[in-house]
Formats: structure tokens, sequence, C-alpha cells
């Protein structure tokens, strides 16, 4: 199934690793690339995000938002040095009394010596938050594939009814190319005869004319042009799954060749303004198949 390159899905989870909230989105990009945005305590888990991401997509740019509830980001565990408090309270003692000081050392007071407290950073079971993350990050992922599914199935039918379109446009110029190959042999017949003073050779002139009507005509053109359609529609029809945003690209590169080819060589006003149209619906084309997968 042909799935866009834009999506988004939010989850939030929870478990023995902890509570997170998970919000992806994903837009269009030539390759794949995964941006991640965590809680400093997760840095060590992110290229197992950007894997998941990795593992399921083949195109596109996606922004991982991952945020924390609960516990605070740097939660750690506060130490007191009881051996230099008793040091601080006996030496302060021994200050008051040599010195007949007043007053009491009590908590507050031992508050304001900074290297009495230690902050301490708590070692997190960084597997237990991974089966966490690993759960919310597959729900919302899943969320986003539905959504690029559907707007697929959309950007196909827009896409099928513009190359409906252009089937209509070839079948006329192929109408119209005999008669132009006819009224440009009979407009070089013409020139000839007005500017030659004397009888044309007949063999030269006839040799000039198919010249002229094998440079003209668009036949070879017309088939590639209607070959790269039957491959492009076979593209989007295909169920397998695999990316194929690339080949349509190449595909209609290949179709804008031909189609400037045909407009080079098609001596016609008609045929001009039916190549015209084909180059604006496949201009349309093109920005549908940009966010295509």
């Amino acid at each position: 199934m042909i799935r866009s390159m834009t999506g988004y899905g939010r989850k939030e989870v929870s478990g023995a690793g902890g509570s997170f909230s998970i919000e992806i989105r994903s837009v269009n990009n030539r390759y794949i690339d995964v941006q991640v945005k965590a809680p400093r305590g997760l840095a060590a888990l992110e290229q197992q995000i950007r894997k998941k991401v990795q593992d399921n997509f083949s195109r596109g740019r996606f922004d991982v938002y991952i945020t924390r509830s609960g516990e605070k980001e740097g939660a750690g565990r506060l130490v007191v040095n009881d051996a230099l408090a008793g040091q601080y309270v006996a030496a302060l003692r021994d200050l008051k009394e040599s010195l007949g000081l007043g007053g009491e050392v009590d908590v507050s007071f031992l508050a304001g010596f900074p290297d009495l407290f230690t902050l301490t950073e708590v070692k997190e079971d960084m597997e237990a938050v991974w089966r966490v993350l690993d759960e919310g990050l597959a729900q919302a992922l899943k969320e986003i594939d539905d959504m690029r599914a559907i707007e697929g199935g959309a950007l196909v039918r827009d896409i099928s009814e513009r190359l409906n379109m252009i089937d209509g446009l070839l079948v006329a110029i192929y109408g119209l190319a005999p008669a132009s190959v006819d009224a440009a042999r009979k407009r070089m017949s013409d020139a000839v005869t007005k500017l030659s003073h004397e009888q044309p050779d007949p063999v030269r002139l006839a040799q000039e004319i198919a010249i002229l009507a094998e440079r003209t005509d668009v036949t070879e053109e017309l088939t590639r042009l209607g070959s790269h359609m039957a491959q492009f529609r076979a593209l989007l029809a295909d169920r397998s799954g695999e990316a194929i945003g690339r080949k349509l690209d190449f595909l209609l590169q290949e179709m804008g060749r031909e189609t400037n080819t045909i407009a080079s060589k098609a001596m016609d006003a008609q045929i001009s303004l039916c190549v015209v149209n084909i180059k604006a619906e496949l201009e349309k084309i093109r920005e549908q198949v940009q966010n295509i997968e």
C-alpha cells in the first residue's frame, strides 16, 4: 500500500521504568532522518529509539519528543556526611567554651556548611526504562503508519485522476500527429516552390520532405511515454509495502523528458497546447510524489 511521509502519533505510557509522554511527527524527506529530543537521563537510549523508527520506515524526517512525568529529571539521593558533621559540632562547642560565646549549635547552623551534603545520582534500570519506551514508541509509530496509509490512498486517487487526464491528451496528440506531419510536408513543398525560380528536383524534394517527416514524427515518444505511464500505474497499484517514492520520481523525470521532446518535434499549435497541459499535470503529480514514501 502506498504511504505518504506525513504523519503524527502520540502515546502516554507508564511502567516500572517510569511514566513517559511520546510524541512523533513525520514529514517528507529524501532519506530517513530521525531527531530525538528527550530528557538527559535517556541519552543512553537515543540510538535504540532511532533504530526503532528506522526499522519501521524507510523515508521521511521524524521528530521524536519524549517527556518524563512523575520522577523529576536529575533526581538523586541526598547523603549527609555524619562524621564530618560531628567534627563541626565538636569544634564549634570547643570554640564556644574557649571564647565564652553564647548560643547553641543547631541544625539550622550546620545547614550553612555545604560540604556536609552530597547529592548522589540514582542509577536507573535502563532495561526497565526501555521496555516502557519501546511499548510507547510502537503504539505511536502505529498511529503514524495508519495516518500515512490513509493520506497515501488520497495521493493515489489524485495522481490517478491526473494520469487519466494525460491519457486523454495523448489520445488527442495521436489523432493530431498524422495531420501535423502532412501539414509540415505541404508547408515545405509550397515554400520550395515559391522560393525556387525553377522546378525543384522532385527526388531531392522528396528526400527533404521525408527527413522533415521523420523529424516531426512523435510516434516513438508517444509510445515511450505510454510505457512509462503504465509502469507508473503498476507501482501505484503495488501492495508489497516497498517504498516506491524514488522510483516514481525517476519515472516522472523520464515522462517529462519525452514530453519535452514531443514539444520540440511537433510543428502544430494544437499539439503544443496538449503538451503544455501534459506538463502542467506532470508538475502537479511531481508535487504529490514528493510526499510518497
